[in-house]
């Protein structure tokens, strides 16, 4: 069944999309604040709420190869090394007793 499998295609091919996620979600990791329109920024909610999950989850674990990995997913989403530095050292640490919606 499709459950939960809808997403907003924003009249976009899914490489496209997949791209511009990646791009807009970089830039929020790096500025903190990006300008863009209200249907992109919903579903950009969605693609970088579960990143900044995990990275919370690494900060958590105090084993090195959990952290290694939650690091690797992350680099799977995000292709910047410095956001993904950026992430794990400040913004996760700055969201941690938080249960989401950040």
């Amino acid at each position: 069944m499709r459950h939960g499998k809808r997403i907003k295609k924003l009249g976009r091919t899914h490489e496209h999309r997949k791209a511009m996620f990646i791009n807009l979600a970089t830039s929020l990791l790096k500025h903190e604040r990006i300008k863009t329109t209200l249907p992109k920024a919903k579903v950009l909610r969605a693609y970088i709420e579960p990143i900044i999950t995990k990275a919370k989850k690494a900060n958590q674990v105090s084993d090195e190869g959990q952290i290694l990995h939650q690091k690797r997913e992350v680099m799977k989403k995000i292709k910047d090394r410095k956001a993904v530095v950026r992430l794990f050292e400040d913004i996760a640490l700055r969201y941690m007793n938080r249960n989401g919606g950040y």
